[in-house]
């Protein structure tokens, strides 16, 4: 599957979900890293289909656009939407996961090893 074919816009959202059990994982993604993307892996192994909520944000390093794709392009992830997780239609099988906390952690140690690379302090 072309891996643009799985984000799809928040107003399709609710016809896509199915009757199926959601796990609705929600974030910014800025950039997508490996503790995230391995996250998404495990969460997928608990018997529900992962939706990816890809939060605009403010101040990310890469377009929306850009980390929808790369969240889209994982084989755990079934569904992308580029939303805030308040527009989320109702669904009483979906379950909501965030980790705003670890999101930015993981967001910051991805930057400082980007400036050690680069040799900026």
């Amino acid at each position: 599957m072309d891996t643009r074919e799985k984000v799809v816009p928040v107003e399709q959202l609710a016809t896509r979900l199915g009757g199926e059990g959601w796990l609705a994982v929600v974030g910014t993604f800025d950039p997508l890293t490996l503790g995230q993307a391995e996250r998404l892996a495990a969460l997928s192994g608990k018997g529900k289909s992962v939706l990816a909520v890809v939060e605009p944000g403010t101040g990310c390093l890469l377009p929306v656009e850009a980390r929808a794709i790369l969240v889209a392009a994982l084989k755990s992830v079934q569904l992308v939407v580029v939303s805030e997780a308040a527009a989320l239609p109702p669904n009483g099988q979906m379950e909501v996961v965030r980790d705003d906390a670890g999101e930015r952690k993981r967001s910051a140690e991805f930057v400082e090893h980007v400036k050690e690379r680069q040799g900026v302090r």
